[in-house]
């Protein structure tokens, strides 16, 4: 019973998601398109992970938003919140280049650095084995274990 009343929260927060994205699409349709082509990396990120927690979409999500918050501010400070002011930003490639170089880093930071602290991890686990076991050496030597 429980099980069910988790998955319907889930259900739940997915619909009131929805229900925002459709609110800013209505009340700012050209921002609302040129925040889904900046972050077109992430929603497809978002889509497409189906771990638990979604951490690859989460780290992509993370990265990519940076970098869309000068076009964003640019485009509310040109005044006019039309479609071609929202397309105007898109053909500058430096802007959409960077927004989703920015997602592709994060998704390169999601699958590289897990190996990364697994091998630090692996690296101080031997170097402790091999210092208790030094110690040990030195305390059987020291009691005079080993002529038993």
């Amino acid at each position: 019973m429980a099980g069910a009343a988790g998955n319907n929260g889930g259900r739940s927060l997915v619909w009131l998601q929805g229900l925002a994205c459709g609110a800013a699409v209505a009340v700012a349709p050209a921002a609302s398109c040129l925040l889904a082509a900046l972050l077109a990396p992430a929603i497809a990120a978002l889509l497409f992970d189906r771990a638990p927690g979604r951490p690859i979409a989460r780290a992509i999500l993370l990265c990519g938003s940076a970098p869309c918050v000068w076009p964003m501010l640019s485009f509310w400070e040109m005044g006019d919140h039309a479609m071609s002011a929202g397309f105007a930003l898109l053909s500058d490639p430096r802007v959409l280049g960077m927004a989703w170089s920015a997602g592709g880093a994060g998704w390169l930071l999601s699958l590289v650095l897990p190996l990364g602290v697994r091998g630090i991890l692996e690296a101080a686990s031997l170097t402790r084995t091999a210092l208790l076991r030094a110690e040990r050496e030195r305390l059987v030597r020291e009691w005079g274990l080993d002529d038993q």
